[in-house]
């Protein structure tokens, strides 16, 4: 009777181990199919951060926009003339879009009065047209989306707003009544009101007197 208990054990122990040592069930032509789409979602998210053309700012854009904003807004609560932190805004672009269009001879950045003579006078830039064309303001989200540095300037006076096109996607605007690129923009003349991320018709009031330029 001892043995025959003894044996029911070890039997009982062997068709445990097997079942133990069977492999895991293999995945589904679905299951696999999924893992692999996950894979590549993932691979695409990681390369179109690193890409320039992509049409979403990337983290470091992002980073680098806050900070410069920040930076200017400090900038002008503890400046002494009103010329300070004129300059921030021809950095930032030069920065954004890798540029030395806006250095002096000394390399340093000229203050943003500068922008609309020097680029209207220049073969390395292009005049797309003016704001309240739909075609112009679809070549301006393009070209930033290219990489290539794209502006919208007030041509009305000497310091007239200017506004910087960075990647992104068309938006309506109620206000101007068409699609407009996004924008990035430091206000000299009020700093708090300076912004990132946001439509362009948020840096003027209407689209009389703005004209936009790329560079090729």
């Amino acid at each position: 009777m001892y043995k025959i208990i003894t044996l029911l054990i070890a039997f009982a122990f062997v068709v445990s181990c097997k079942e133990e040592t069977k492999p895991s069930t293999p995945l589904t032509e679905t299951e696999k199919t999924t893992t692999t789409q996950e894979a590549t979602t993932e691979a695409e998210k990681a390369e179109a951060n690193i890409v320039v053309t992509t049409e979403d700012l990337t983290l470091a854009q992002e980073q680098f926009l806050s900070i410069t904003i920040a930076y200017f807004k400090n900038c002008k609560a503890n400046s002494a003339d009103r010329n300070d932190c004129r300059s921030n805004i021809t950095k930032m672009i030069s920065e954004f879009y890798q540029i030395s269009d806006f250095n002096d001879a000394k390399g340093e950045h000229v203050m943003y009065d500068s922008i609309y003579p020097t680029i209207s006078k220049s073969d390395a830039w292009t005049k797309l047209g003016n704001a309240n064309d739909q075609e112009v303001l679809q070549k301006a989200q393009e070209a930033a989306n290219n990489g290539k540095a794209t502006i919208a300037i007030d041509i009305s006076e000497s310091y007239g707003q200017v506004a910087m096109i960075t990647p992104g996607k068309l938006t309506t605007s109620n206000s101007w009544k068409l699609e407009v690129p996004n924008a990035t923009a430091l206000v000299d003349y009020d700093a708090e009101k300076s912004f990132m991320n946001k439509p362009l018709s948020y840096a003027f009031k209407s689209t009389e007197n703005i004209v936009l330029f790329s560079k090729k």
